[in-house]
């Protein structure tokens, strides 16, 4: 397999808080063989504290695109399937020419392969699930340091942060995404 394949993953599409990210990166045979010599793989398989060393060795290796959209920003569009859809889209045509292979979700509608566990069968969708998890974090890191404590990842135990939200008379549209039901539920 010696041509270019370009990988593409999201994540903080199930967070309350945060915005979403999505990132592209593409390989040929060479840089393959570096991405998976470095320890690449799937990002929930690695700490935090690694995706953040990694994420900056793989922009030394490889082409990269990471489409990083703020809270704000995804509550200006309607459903996240086809802002995911978009950003895929957007993320891999920048990277063309190239096969473009996507980590499966619900109403994925992009890419010549979509692939469940696609971060576990090719190297170029955990570089980009690594990518994503790394600007994820710096998204979190940034939108706790606007709100002036610490936010949650995840949608289970965010009540409280909802509430701090509330009591700090805060933009909810900055922080958190609108129409998850948790959150139209609070407000």
């Amino acid at each position: 397999m010696d041509e270019w394949i370009i990988g593409s993953d999201e994540v903080l599409k199930g967070d309350t808080f945060g915005g979403i990210v999505v990132a592209a990166v593409k390989a040929d045979k060479k840089i393959r063989e570096k991405l998976t010599k470095l320890g690449v793989k799937d990002s929930k398989k690695l700490s935090d504290k690694i995706i953040i060393q990694l994420a900056a060795e793989i922009k030394k290796i490889a082409t990269c695109e990471i489409k990083n959209l703020l809270p704000e920003e995804y509550n200006k569009h309607n459903g996240l399937t086809s802002l995911l859809n978009q950003l895929h889209k957007q993320a891999a045509k920048e990277l063309a020419p190239g096969k473009h292979i996507v980590d499966k979700y619900p109403g994925c509608a992009v890419g010549d392969i979509i692939e469940e566990k696609a971060e576990d069968k090719y190297v170029e969708v955990a570089a980009a699930s690594i990518l994503a998890r790394a600007a994820g974090l710096q998204q979190f890191d940034y939108l706790s340091k606007l709100a002036g404590f610490k936010l949650p990842m995840g949608s289970t135990h965010v009540k409280e942060a909802l509430q701090e939200l509330k009591n700090r008379n805060l933009d909810f549209s900055k922080f958190v995404k609108k129409d998850f039901r948790n959150v139209k539920e609070f407000l």
